[in-house]
């Protein structure tokens, strides 16, 4: 088979599965049972979908390897490589784990985050001002650590060079908070109601899930978010969590 023809169907193919997974769904009323079914046949989609995606990408590398090294080869495997990211994330959000509950003392949920994302933080630095001797709260310290994690790491693609983002912690009445604040960009008033929203980003490589997971994380613990954001100042994002 004529080399051009295949790598002309691998765009076609990709293009197209990619217009479907980057497509803005449309907003309709459904039962809970419904529901329930679209998000077990949305992952039985996604599984199908990988399959054959990975089968492509292991002949484009040895496409590349026999025809030599060219840009283009690149191009279409980092395309790939993508597209099995939003995969991954749409998999992930669509069925997280149920929270295994136990006494969770937040500091130390925040100082293992931050000392696992420094070493990559490049030239932004991290700040902890943590109250110490807190109540414990009842969670699930895996995803609390999930929720930390992109938080931060949003923290961090907001923040200028040589920023500084701040982790806090403290009591608030019944409540345990943990934020995580920058002096970034800040967000626009009228983006603050999409921030949750699945598949919706303001970065240009963002496949637009984690700031959804965090907030179905924080639902799962019945807990609350706080979004305070000044264009040109940065933004502090507050999770309030019930104390035991």
């Amino acid at each position: 088979m004529n080399i051009g023809i295949v790598i002309l169907s691998l765009f076609i193919g990709f293009f197209i599965g990619w217009s479907i997974f980057r497509r803005k769904p449309r907003k309709i009323r459904l039962q809970n049972s419904n529901m329930d079914e679209i998000n077990e046949l949305g992952r039985a989609l996604a599984h199908e979908i990988r399959n054959p995606l990975n089968t492509i990408k292991m002949n484009i590398q040895l496409l590349g390897e026999e025809l030599g090294e060219d840009k283009k080869f690149a191009r279409i495997e980092s395309e790939l490589s993508r597209l099995d990211g939003i995969l991954k994330s749409f998999l992930y959000y669509t069925k997280l784990p149920t929270p295994s509950f136990g006494k969770i003392d937040i500091n130390d949920i925040i100082v293992d985050v931050v000392e696992i994302i420094r070493p990559r933080s490049e030239n932004i630095s991290i700040e902890m001002r943590l109250t110490q001797n807190l109540p414990k709260i009842n969670a699930d310290g895996a995803l609390l650590s999930e929720v930390l994690h992109n938080l931060i790491q949003n923290a961090i693609d907001a923040s200028n060079d040589n920023g500084t983002i701040i982790v806090e912690s403290g009591r608030q009445s019944n409540n345990i908070f943990f934020s995580v604040s920058d002096r970034g960009a800040g967000i626009s008033p009228e983006m603050l109601d999409k921030i949750f929203k699945p598949y919706f980003s303001t970065k240009r490589s963002g496949v637009g899930i984690g700031m959804a997971v965090v907030k179905k994380i924080v639902e799962a613990h019945s807990g609350k978010i706080q979004v305070q954001s000044r264009l040109g100042k940065g933004t502090r994002i507050v999770i309030e969590i019930g104390i035991i």
